[in-house]
């Protein structure tokens, strides 16, 4: 009875850590409508970009124009764009600091990487956005938990663990939908 308990509460807390981050997303959803700007929400995947973005940060991304990205290699922007060829597949996405321009795109380096990246120089046309700074550190675990259930970190395990929520969850349901006539 104890244990059972103990887990309620587990499940208690993560519903609450879940719904802040719903909470969150959806201000940030308000902010995009009311101010016209476009965020988005990467997983960061790999340590590329150590130790600005670990792996399972969840970072805030903007729209913006070539313009406006500050290419250097100390201090350049962060940005996110589809690796060339790769442009519109959402499975090559990359966040990497512009560390120079040229007439063909941004040259691009992941901070943690000694060299620039291969596929430089990345055209306009492939580019996203730029990070704007905020984050969900890994920490949290949210990222992380995102990765897994996509099926990126420890395949198949996330789509599995994912059924078995879904299912036990219906169970729930029904378990209680059951006591409900049951009162009646």
């Amino acid at each position: 009875m104890v244990q059972l308990k103990t887990i309620g509460r587990i499940f208690l807390y993560f519903f609450y850590v879940v719904l802040i981050f719903l909470i969150i997303i959806g201000i940030f959803s308000a902010v995009q409508g009311t101010v016209g700007t476009s965020f988005s929400f990467l997983v960061v995947k790999s340590g590329s970009m150590e130790p600005v973005l670990r792996v399972g940060d969840i970072i805030i991304a903007i729209s913006v124009q070539p313009s406006e990205i500050k290419a250097d290699p100390k201090d350049g922007d962060v940005i996110v764009f589809f690796k060339p060829p790769y442009c519109g597949d959402v499975r090559y996405l990359i966040v990497h600091r512009a560390v120079g321009v040229t007439e063909e795109g941004f040259i691009t380096k992941g901070d943690a990487n000694f060299m620039p990246d291969p596929w430089s120089p990345v055209p306009s046309s492939c580019i996203v956005g730029k990070w704007t700074g905020m984050k969900l550190p890994y920490w949290t675990g949210l990222g992380y938990l995102s990765l897994f259930l996509k099926g990126e970190i420890f395949p198949p395990y996330g789509s599995i663990t994912l059924v078995i929520f879904i299912i036990v969850n219906i169970f729930l349901i029904f378990l209680e939908f059951k006591k409900s006539r049951k009162r009646t």
